[in-house]
Formats: structure tokens, C-alpha cells, sequence
């Protein structure tokens, strides 16, 4: 546990955080499996450093998806782009704008792509089943084209309540390396956000992602998280989440074959939900410096695995930067790295 009374030098601070991301980053990065790949649970922002769940922690665009009736809590309007390489699979970017100043409802906006095709959920060739990217016939990748979010929030009292609506198109789970030119899946979702402060430091969140989402389950799994946070002023933070997330079974459940049906789903079997508990902290240095660590527990099906995280952010009253490291298995050597930017613009 960490005391913050204490005041603990800040030179040890900076370097108890760098050697934190060395051990989480200095890893050869198609080491091993993924079981999901990261780009479904990635909100943006800087909720990467935080473990990925950020339900009480945070407004700005991560907030869109995690929990939207966050973005009423802070008065700004601003613009966010991120660039990740995750563990395994392509490369991907997020955009997002939030505007909580010209309006006494709050709104976000969020965009998810990739740069790079589809890699497909298996080859029918043999030969090509042992791709850096895939593990058997089981790709690595997220079939995602695009993901879309956009969510409205305002204070009903002392809550904060939000809405948020999500587009998905991704490729047919079916497809192979050989397959370019089949049909995509597209469809949308629905979701919400409450939060709530309890005391001037103490706040709590819940809140369900994509619900309504039967034609893109895979690519759209069901989310729901609670958490709480405790505010040291603006010099530190702890949080505590948990999230659990719909199995996804052409990851969780049996090896798949090249038999799903034609939308895309594979065939109903019983896969246990992801259960994640989480806990992380932000402290803030030399006025622009912040340290971010996370550490959680997730468990899904037979397994279960132990995901740290990390990162340093540069924050003024105008703009932020950020480098974010997560490990999502601490026994296994796959590390997800991404760069953040984030711009308040005046109104």
C-alpha cells in the first residue's frame, strides 16, 4: 500500500515507476497466446495505463465506452488520438472528441481502426497456421474494421447518468488469409454509465457496454463494470474495478473450425464469463509528471492470469501526452504498447 503522507522523494518516485515499465516492456512481444486480443477492451485514452478499467477513474474520451456519465465531470472540450501496438495482431487507432462546455449535456465521440487487413480467424492451408499472429488455427487478431461510439451525460442531482450508442462493422469470423473480398458484419449497440460522489473524495461508477449486441457478439462482447476511487486532491488517486465480459467463443470455447454459421457467431456452447478485478493509482510529480500503475487478476474458462500495467504522462492545462505498457499475462511475455495525445481546445 501506498502512503502518501509520507511525500516519498519524487527522483525515487520516477525511478520506482521506469523500472516498473522496464519489467513490464522489456519482453519479446509474439512470445506468446492471447486468448482476446486487447483492441476490444481498449476505451482510449489513458486508460491502458490504468489495467483497462477505468470505471470511476476518469472523464474524457476512455469514458465513452468504460463509463459515459463520467464525461460530465469535467468542463472541457478537447480532441484525443492514440496509436497501439498490441501484443499480437494489427496495429491499431483511436480518435475522439468530448465536449462538456458548450452544453449542459456532456457528449464524446470515439473511432476505432486499423490500418492493416483482417488476418482471418484460421488458413486453410496448414502451412500458414503458424503465423507469429496465430496460435493452432486460432488468429490472434481482432476482427474489427471500424468501432464507433458516441454518448451524452448530465448530473440528475448528485449523480451523474450517461447513454452511449456503438457501431461496430468487423470481418465474418469465417474468413480466411485467402478470403479478401467476403462480406463484412455490421451492427450497433447500447450502453450506459452512473457515477456518484460519495464524499468530496470518494466516487463510485457502474455501467453495462454493449448491450443489444446479438448480430455482433464477437466482435462486441457485453460489458459491465463497478468501481470506486478515492482522490488524494490533485496530487494522487487509487481506484478499484471490476468488470465482467461476455465469453467470446470462437476465443474461449472450443478450437474453431471453418463451420460458423453465415453471421459471423459460432455455435452456441457454455463458456464461462471474464471475471477482472483491478486495482491502480496515478501520482502526480513536478506538476506535469504523472506515474500510472495497475496491477488485476482475470479469469475466464479454465485459466486465469495475473496483468500489470503502467505509464507516464506529461499533462498541462492544454495538452497531454502519454507512453502506456500493458502485460496482460504477468507469467507469459506479450506486451501491449501505446502513445497517446490529447488537446484541449478553448471555446
Amino acid at each position: 500500500m501506498i502512503c502518501y503522507r509520507q511525500n516519498p522523494p519524487r527522483k525515487n518516485i520516477i525511478k520506482i515507476g521506469l523500472v516498473f515499465l522496464t519489467v513490464i516492456s522489456g519482453q519479446n512481444i509474439y512470445a506468446s497466446d492471447v486468448p482476446v486480443p486487447e483492441e476490444y477492451g481498449a476505451t482510449g485514452g489513458n486508460s491502458l495505463a490504468f489495467g483497462g478499467s477505468v470505471a470511476s477513474a476518469m472523464g474524457g474520451v476512455s469514458a465513452v465506452r468504460a463509463n459515459p456519465s463520467l464525461l460530465a465531470l469535467e468542463k472541457e472540450y478537447a480532441i484525443h488520438a492514440a496509436y497501439h501496438w498490441p501484443s499480437a495482431g494489427r496495429d491499431f487507432y483511436q480518435l475522439g472528441v468530448v465536449d462538456g462546455k458548450t452544453s449542459s449535456v456532456a457528449a464524446g465521440f470515439t473511432y476505432t481502426g486499423a490500418l492493416d487487413n483482417y488476418q482471418g480467424i484460421a488458413s486453410k492451408n496448414p502451412s500458414e497456421t503458424s503465423s507469429p499472429n496465430s496460435v493452432g488455427n486460432v488468429s490472434k487478431d481482432s476482427p474489427i474494421v471500424r468501432r464507433a461510439a458516441a454518448a451524452f451525460a448530465m448530473p440528475i442531482g448528485k449523480v451523474y447518468a450517461g447513454v452511449e450508442g456503438g457501431f461496430v462493422e468487423a470481418r465474418n469470423p469465417t474468413d480466411t488469409l485467402f478470403e479478401e473480398g467476403a462480406a463484412r458484419i455490421k451492427g450497433f449497440t447500447l450502453g450506459f454509465g452512473l457515477a456518484a460522489h460519495l464524499s468530496q473524495a470518494f466516487r463510485i461508477g457502474v455501467s453495462a457496454e454493449n448491450l443489444a449486441n446479438k448480430k455482433v457478439q464477437f466482435a462486441a462482447p457485453t460489458y459491465y463494470r463497478a468501481a470506486s476511487s478515492y482522490f488524494f486532491g490533485d496530487t494522487a488517486s487509487v481506484h478499484i474495478d471490476y468488470r465482467r465480459r461476455e465469453a467470446i467463443t470462437m476465443y474461449e470455447g472450443q478450437t474453431p473450425s471453418l463451420t460458423f454459421v453465415d453471421d459471423g457467431n459460432p455455435p452456441t456452447t457454455v463458456v464461462q464469463a471474464e471475471n477482472f478485478a483491478n486495482a491502480s493509482t496515478s501520482i502526480k510529480i513536478y506538476d506535469l509528471l504523472r506515474v500510472i500503475g495497475a496491477v488485476g487478476q482475470t479469469k475466464s474458462q479454465d485459466s486465469a492470469a495475473t496483468q500489470v500495467a503502467g505509464g507516464l504522462s506529461l499533462i498541462n492545462e492544454k495538452f497531454n501526452f502519454s507512453y502506456q505498457v500493458l502485460r496482460p499475462n504477468l507469467a507469459k511475455d506479450s506486451v501491449h504498447h501505446a502513445l497517446s495525445f490529447g488537446l484541449e481546445m478553448a471555446m
